[in-house]
């Protein structure tokens, strides 16, 4: 995590699993890693209190008031305060956290990385064992085909992808127009 830290301090904007709003700076990589770690893990940047935000060594964020010991989990996922890319695993479980509301739609990364066939694949089987819906897997068809639109994909990625932004369309409130057939033939399609 050190490594996606820049060469200038940068102020970012988080959440506590309460709800709370802090403002926050990130430290430089240099500065970071001349840090000692704490008890819970890497000191990554401090808010305008004093307290320091914390990277655990069980991948969660933190602010930890050295001083106190009080503690505030920080719910903004990792990839949102640095910047950076989640690969595709992290983003189902981001999309999980979503569905079971400990995110926004709007705390999801920004940046992502072109998807590969493997990753549709593993969208499409997140929703047959009911780990994501067919609406979170519109959501990343409509991101991906936005964010590669100049790029050259696969010409699978790119079929499956147009599929899958409008795999959540339904006929009728609740049901949809893709049945369970169409996504098996998806799934053999892109393997």
């Amino acid at each position: 995590m050190l490594k996606s830290l820049l060469t200038e301090e940068r102020p970012v904007s988080i959440t506590t699993f309460s709800g709370e709003r802090f403002h926050a700076t990130l430290l430089t990589f240099e500065d970071a890693s001349r840090l000692t770690f704490s008890r819970l893990g890497q000191r990554l940047g401090y808010d305008a209190s004093g307290d320091w935000l914390v990277y655990g060594r069980d991948e969660t964020l933190s602010l930890w008031n050295e001083t106190t010991d009080q503690i505030k989990s920080i719910r903004t996922p990792i990839e949102m305060v640095l910047d950076i890319v989640p690969t595709n695993h992290r983003l189902i479980e981001l999309f999980k956290q979503v569905n079971r509301g400990e995110l926004t739609p709007d705390e999801l990364p920004r940046r992502r990385i072109p998807p590969l066939r493997e990753d549709l694949v593993d969208w499409l089987s997140a929703v047959r064992t009911g780990a994501l819906t067919l609406e979170n897997v519109s959501d990343l068809a409509a991101h991906a085909l936005w964010w590669t639109e100049d790029m050259h994909l696969d010409a699978r990625v790119m079929a499956g992808l147009a599929f899958l932004h409008g795999v959540d369309f339904q006929t009728e409130p609740g049901v949809y127009l893709y049945e369970e057939e169409e996504l098996g033939w998806w799934l053999r399609y892109l393997r």
